[in-house]
């Protein structure tokens, strides 16, 4: 049997987090979706991944695994949108069904096919994959059984970004650090200090330097700071907290958990229950809380996100045309990849911002931030033009050792229309 974690036709309602990378991608605590499923598989499986055409060749850059490739085996696929415990992928591999799809709030999480289903499958694979496989109308026509999960509380969808910080604030990073522990069998707890708090809950890889003045509370969850990180004295860091490689947090810095740091990161000021995916600078004071940041975001000095209504009603945000309640009483900013805020923006509950946009100016600007925008809050937004962006981008990637593919600037183009 082989593994294939696969994106359905649903992705665009994950915009901005999933624009420049497929949906399994998304991180909703230490890892990613798809890291999470391996680190489970524990390489016991072959795995594999399907995604949208448009992305396809980029993910072949920056994934070791297969993209788009379909064998003649008997393959159990994973929705890419679908957050899995230990245990309900552990029931879904020892009770899988020939030709049966396995359903959870109305919604494919996962689907094992034999060999003569799968020449049926690739075909539709080929013909429709430009806006994501629709396997619900594929399993109707092809004739595989369904089973309902009912109400599984081990599983988790992702319908919308928001969700993946709902995710993280329902207890998502204890469980992800458990997994990510298991997966990292050298990774050991800190010896006793006096500035630790629990330090059997604190795991500090030993290539990192943790400088003296800074305390670590583990008294209400773990902490795992990977190698080659800076953590400069005078810092609080209280767990939950997930901190990726080669991640600089600066003096003075105050994280509250849930939270989760990516790799490459450079941190200061207050971050409180929200989710750095990689490549985020933020190296001046303000408040970033429950929100998500892409790669490549800069937040300028002083950059503030409200996270709580004066009215402490539930948080409605737009998509598309329709006004969506997410159910959340605590919701700051979701920032799509290389966006950048000025000195002093002053963020609004619940903002969405695409990727590629410019914030500046006195004042709230929109709750809802186009992508490839230039946004003053006085005025009305002005179109970034492309090959300005690409130059600044070119800019902002080298100097974190990257180099701008022309995969990565196709996709620039295609959002930027």
């Amino acid at each position: 049997m082989k593994v294939i974690i696969f994106e359905d036709n649903k992705f665009k309602n994950l915009f901005p987090l999933n624009m420049l990378r497929a949906s399994f991608d998304i991180k909703c605590g230490a890892v990613s979706i798809k890291e999470r499923i391996i680190n489970i598989l524990s390489g016991r499986y072959d795995v594999s991944l399907i995604c949208r055409n448009s992305i396809a060749a980029m993910m072949s850059e920056i994934n070791e695994l297969r993209i788009n490739e379909i064998s003649k085996d008997d393959i159990l696929f994973l929705n890419g949108r679908v957050i899995f415990s230990q245990e309900s992928l552990e029931k879904i591999i020892s009770e899988k069904k020939k030709n049966t799809a396995n359903y959870f709030k109305e919604e494919v999480v996962s689907a094992y096919l034999t060999k003569d289903k799968i020449k049926e499958f690739k075909s539709c694979f080929e013909r429709s994959f430009s806006e994501g496989i629709n396997f619900e109308e594929f399993f109707k026509r092809a004739e595989v059984s369904k089973i309902d999960f009912g109400k599984n509380e081990d599983i988790f969808i992702l319908k919308y970004p928001w969700d993946a910080v709902k995710y993280l604030l329902q207890g998502g990073l204890t469980t992800d650090l458990e997994i990510y522990l298991n997966s990292k069998k050298k990774l050991k707890p800190t010896k006793r200090q006096d500035n630790f708090v629990n330090h059997k809950g604190i795991y500090v890889s030993s290539k990192t330097l943790l400088n003296p003045g800074s305390i670590l509370d583990a008294s209400e969850g773990k902490i795992v700071i990977e190698e080659n990180c800076v953590i400069e004295p005078f810092c609080f860091i209280k767990g939950p907290v997930f901190i990726g490689k080669n991640t600089l947090v600066k003096s003075g810095t105050k994280i509250y958990g849930p939270c989760s740091i990516g790799k490459n990161s450079k941190v200061a000021g207050e971050i409180a229950e929200s989710i750095f995916h990689s490549y985020v600078n933020k190296q001046h004071d303000g408040f970033i809380g429950h929100s998500y940041i892409c790669p490549f975001v800069n937040l300028g000095a002083d950059t503030v996100t409200s996270d709580l209504k004066n009215n402490y009603s539930k948080i409605r945000i737009n998509i598309g045309d329709q006004e969506t309640e997410t159910g959340m009483q605590f919701l700051g900013s979701i920032i799509g990849d290389h966006t950048k805020t000025s000195i002093n923006t002053m963020l609004n509950t619940g903002t969405i911002a695409g990727i590629f946009a410019n914030i500046f100016g006195g004042g709230f600007p929109s709750k809802s931030i186009d992508s490839f925008t230039w946004n003053d809050g006085s005025s009305k937004p002005v179109p970034y033009i492309l090959e300005k962006a690409v130059k600044t981008a070119v800019t902002v990637m080298s100097r974190r050792g990257i180099k701008l593919s022309k995969n990565y600037k196709e996709l620039m183009m295609l959002y930027s229309k």
